[in-house]
């Protein structure tokens, strides 16, 4: 895939979560405490972590995964 960014190839991987993962609109001092009806809690697992398909450019440093669809650990 071409990073949208700078249009350099990009590697697959995985992102991988511990147990919270929070992507706010805004900076919050805890990232858990959304504010906004637009921040999207990506993970919120007592005691499982989550796994996401991804790609990362090694030039501009942009992640691409699709937060809906996290995969299982193994």
């Amino acid at each position: 895939m071409k990073c949208p960014k700078c249009g350099e190839e990009m590697q697959t991987g995985y992102l991988q979560a511990g147990n919270l993962m929070a992507f706010n609109k805004k900076r919050h001092k805890v990232s858990l405490l959304s504010k906004d009806p637009e921040d999207v809690m990506i993970v919120q697992k007592s005691f499982a972590a989550a796994d996401f398909n991804g790609c990362l450019c090694r030039t501009c440093g942009l992640i691409v995964f699709d937060y809906k669809n996290p995969i299982t650990r193994w």
